[in-house]
């Protein structure tokens, strides 16, 4: 299992919509149900999107996470809660690598009245959250996210999952983009984005603060090593809270669709993940509406 983290840059799902602002979503032919299970409200805190669950009867914040294939629980939480290991283990790949983690299992986790009994979870650390109130427990990820359709809208802090079966495409009300999306076996989604006029591989990435290209990409988009040194740089946190460096150049366009981000700062690091060019973060989903059609396969934008 592999779930892309870099914890001061990203925690990779999207975006939320009030349900009174939610675009409506008519079927397009008879067979075509699209069901409303869950509408939360989001907390966003430190660029991180944290939704409210309940881990047997303890009240917890999750952080939303798209880019990671598996859910995930902190040590701290283990111990608050009195988890035993189930013997179970994981492999955790990030930006700095792979890194082998322990699972547990809960008697049930409670999502906004949807209840997953017994899901088993890998045990990794998070950046703090001061002041968070319930306390922030681990994130939300693609293995319990991919079986719904995910609504997200990010500035009315609001967030709806649905059960979608029979529809072939529908596309949301008002001027939307409906992008394909390819999806792993484990949940992940990838889009094709366009970064200065060329085509890249983005893994939709809820959980990453700010989009991160790989410096084999850069370097095929004509970024050249002196430019990176030239450019600022940073230090972040990659899986298991190892160092990773950062340089933050910036690129004339990265567009998905129709939706357009010009002079847009990328951050370009050493990815080691198999087939991502980019990760694509919340600097630039967040102020759009989004529809993940884990159903359908297409990403609805606008």
């Amino acid at each position: 299992m592999r779930f892309a983290l870099l914890w001061l840059l990203r925690l990779s799902v999207l975006l939320v919509l009030a349900a009174c602002a939610a675009p409506a979503l008519p079927p397009t032919h008879a067979g075509c149900r699209v069901q409303r299970r869950t509408d939360l409200k989001l907390t966003v805190a430190r660029d991180f999107l944290l939704v409210p669950v309940t881990l047997d009867r303890a009240r917890a914040l999750l952080v939303v996470d798209t880019g990671a294939e598996t859910s995930t629980i902190t040590p701290e939480a283990v111990a608050r809660l009195k988890l035993r290991r189930d013997g179970g283990h994981a492999t955790l790949v990030g930006v700095a690598g792979a890194l082998q983690s322990e699972t547990v299992r809960l008697q049930w986790l409670d999502l906004g009245g949807i209840v997953w009994p017994e899901p088993s979870l890998s045990v990794g650390a998070l950046p703090p959250f001061p002041g968070a109130e319930p306390p922030v427990a681990g994130l939300l990820g693609a293995d319990l996210l991919a079986r719904y359709d995910v609504e997200l809208d990010i500035p009315s802090r609001r967030m709806a999952l649905y059960s979608v079966t029979g529809c072939g495409q529908y596309p949301p009300a008002g001027e939307t983009d409906a992008l394909p999306l390819s999806r792993t076996g484990s949940g992940l989604v990838f889009v094709s984005a366009m970064v200065d006029g060329q085509p890249v591989r983005a893994l939709l990435d809820t959980g990453a603060r700010t989009t991160l290209l790989s410096r084999r990409t850069a370097a095929r988009l004509g970024v050249s090593g002196d430019m990176l040194t030239d450019d600022p740089t940073r230090s972040g946190v990659g899986i298991g809270l190892a160092d990773v460096t950062v340089h933050r150049h910036r690129f004339n366009e990265v567009r998905l669709g129709s939706v357009v981000a010009r002079r847009m700062v990328v951050d370009v690091v050493d990815l080691h993940l198999p087939g991502v060019d980019m990760l694509l973060g919340m600097d630039f989903l967040a102020s759009h509406q989004v529809w993940i059609s884990y159903a359908t396969g297409r990403l609805f934008l606008r």
